[in-house]
């Protein structure tokens, strides 16, 4: 039978430029997985919390606990009642004024600047004769409408811990012209 049977061999060896491929390849992978478990050596002490929160499906609502503007919100909602009116003092940072109106509705929510002039704060507390005065910061100094309201004795710092200040506020103190 004219039919050669030697075959010449495959080459089972692979060319240099696919081996130097495939140990980049490896590489690679072995430094994503090293990668990978120095995150996780990072993270080792919120790895159990994180498991815990994903089981019972409750990420959201811890998060929330956690900040302490929520949880001082929390309180306060307890102290100021639904039909009060207060003013709250902030600089329109992070969203915290749009979240302190969302969860202190329905209660009427007024905003000014913390270094809003004593006129302005005045003015505006007995117009539409605020109960309540909420500092988002306590750590700042008052500015001089707040600290003329607390010498003139129209606004009474409340003892409520947290990163805010509340003050009850007697608007019936307030009487004259507004001038600076």
């Amino acid at each position: 039978m004219g039919e050669n049977t030697d075959r010449e061999p495959r080459q089972t060896s692979q060319t240099p430029a696919s081996s130097w491929l495939s140990w980049a390849l490896r590489l690679i992978l072995v430094l994503w997985v090293l990668q990978l478990a120095w995150v996780a050596w990072q993270l080792r002490e919120e790895t159990g919390d994180l498991g815990r929160r994903l089981w019972r499906q409750s990420w959201g609502e811890t998060v929330r606990r956690e900040d302490a503007f929520y949880r001082w919100l929390g309180e306060v909602q307890r102290l100021i009642p639904p039909e009060a009116v207060y003013l709250f003092l902030d600089n329109y940072e992070a969203g915290k004024e749009i979240e302190a109106r969302y969860h202190l509705f329905p209660r009427t929510h007024l905003l000014r600047l913390p270094e809003a002039p004593p006129s302005l704060i005045f003015h505006t507390l007995r117009q539409h004769q605020v109960s309540h005065l909420l500092v988002r910061d306590a750590k700042r100094p008052p500015g001089p409408g707040l600290q003329a309201a607390v010498n003139l004795g129209a606004a009474k710092r409340l003892d409520h811990p947290g990163p805010g200040l509340v003050f009850l506020v007697d608007s019936t103190l307030i009487t004259g012209g507004f001038y600076d």
